[in-house]
C-alpha cells in the first residue's frame, strides 16, 4: 500500500509567506504589478514586500500618494484594461475611500458588459486591533461579504498566506484579501513547491466532538488556544479556520455542525450583521434549528489605550464562558 511523499516546507513569517507568492506571481506573469504607499524600496508597511522593489523595479513596483480613492480606482481601471493590479490599502479602516470603484464599477464590471470585461484586481488590507486607535483597528470584511460579484479572503497561517494570495492572483474577477497586524510576525511551514489554496475552502484546525468553533484571520489562534482550555475541563471543541468569507465553505461547517450538535461563531469584527450571523443563518436554512452563540467585540470603538483595547476585544475566556453555557443548553435540551 503506498502512502503519498511528505510535503517539504519551510518555516517562514506570515510577511515572508506574502512576499514570496508575490514574487513567484510576478515571475509568472508580467502584468502583476502593486500600488501602494511604501510598497516601494521600503518594503511594505509591514515588510511584506520586501525585495520586490529592488527586483521588479519601479514600474511594477509603484508607491502612490496618501489616496486610497485614487488608488483602488486607477487598479481597478487597470485590471479593466488586462492588468492584474494588487492595491495595498495599509489600514482596512481607510479602504471605505475606495469602495465607490471597488463596489460600484469591479464587483460588477462581469454583469454590466455580460461577461466581456472582468476586473481581476486584488485589494490587500489590513485589519485588526494593534494599539492604533479607532481609525486604524476596524474589521470590516462583513461589509464586503455582502457584495455580488466581489470575494473576500481572510488567511491565518503563513501557508494560508502564501497559497491564498497565489489563488487571489489568478481570479478573474475583484478579491479583497484580508491579512492582520498581529499575524505579520507569526511563523509557520510552507510548502517549498508552489502551492495554491483554493477559495471558498475552509479548514479543520482541531477536530473536536462537542460544538463547532468557526473564525478567521487572527482569531482562529484565539479560538485554537480556547479550545485547549475547554478540552481541559473536558469539552472537546471543534475549530474550523473559515480562510474564505465570500464564498463560504458551508459543506465543510454543516458537516461539523451534524456531528457536534452545536455551533458557536467567534470574531473581532462587530457582531451586528457579522460574519458569524452570516454562518449562522446560513447553517440554520440548511440544518434546521441549531445551538448557537456568538463571540465578538464590544459594541464600542477600539481604543489605542492598552487596557480599553483589551476589554474591547474577544479573548480565548470570552469563547469559554460562552462553549460552557453553549454545551450546557445542548445538554439540556437532550434530557427534554
Amino acid at each position: 500500500m503506498s502512502s503519498d511523499p511528505p510535503v517539504l516546507t519551510e518555516k517562514m513569517f506570515f510577511r515572508e509567506a506574502i512576499a514570496r507568492a508575490m514574487r513567484e506571481e510576478m515571475r509568472e506573469n508580467p502584468k502583476i504589478f502593486i500600488l501602494g504607499q511604501d510598497v516601494g524600496a521600503f518594503g511594505g508597511s509591514y515588510r511584506e514586500f520586501d525585495g520586490l522593489f529592488e527586483e521588479f523595479g519601479a514600474c511594477r513596483v509603484r508607491d502612490m500618494p496618501v489616496a486610497e480613492a485614487a488608488m483602488v480606482g486607477v487598479g481597478v481601471g487597470a485590471a479593466a484594461a488586462g492588468f492584474r493590479p494588487v492595491v495595498s490599502i495599509t489600514y482596512m479602516d481607510f479602504l471605505m475611500l475606495g469602495f465607490d470603484p471597488l463596489i460600484n464599477y469591479g464587483a460588477k464590471l462581469r454583469y454590466k458588459t455580460g461577461g466581456q470585461l472582468t476586473a481581476p484586481v486584488v485589494v490587500k488590507t489590513t485589519a485588526g486591533a494593534k494599539g492604533q486607535g479607532v481609525a486604524h483597528s476596524q474589521c470590516i470584511e462583513a461589509w464586503l461579504m455582502s457584495v455580488p460579484g466581489l470575494k473576500v479572503v481572510a488567511p491565518s497561517t503563513p501557508a494560508d498566506a502564501y497559497g491564498l494570495l497565489k489563488a487571489a492572483l489568478r481570479e478573474e474577477g475583484p478579491v479583497v484579501y484580508v491579512d492582520h497586524k498581529r499575524l505579520f510576525p507569526v511563523a509557520g511551514e510552507v510548502p517549498l513547491s508552489p502551492t495554491i489554496v483554493p477559495i471558498g475552502q475552509a479548514k479543520i484546525r482541531r477536530p473536536g466532538r462537542d460544538l463547532t468553533i468557526t473564525s478567521h484571520s487572527y482569531m482562529v489562534r484565539t479560538a485554537l488556544e480556547a479550545a485547549t482550555l475547554l478540552e481541559a475541563e473536558g469539552i472537546s471543541a471543534e475549530v474550523i479556520d473559515l480562510r474564505s468569507l465570500a464564498p463560504l465553505d458551508m459543506d465543510t461547517i454543516t458537516e461539523s455542525v451534524r456531528r457536534t450538535g452545536a455551533l458557536l461563531t467567534f470574531e473581532e469584527g462587530q457582531l451586528t450583521t457579522g460574519v458569524g450571523a452570516e454562518v449562522i443563518v446560513r447553517a440554520s436554512e440548511i440544518l434546521g434549528p441549531i445551538h448557537f452563540a456568538r463571540v465578538g467585540p464590544l459594541p464600542a470603538p477600539v481604543s489605542s489605550n492598552r487596557v480599553l483595547e483589551a476589554a474591547c476585544l474577544p479573548d480565548a475566556n470570552r469563547v469559554v464562558v460562552a462553549a460552557r453555557i453553549l454545551q450546557s443548553s445542548k445538554n439540556i435540551a437532550k434530557t427534554q
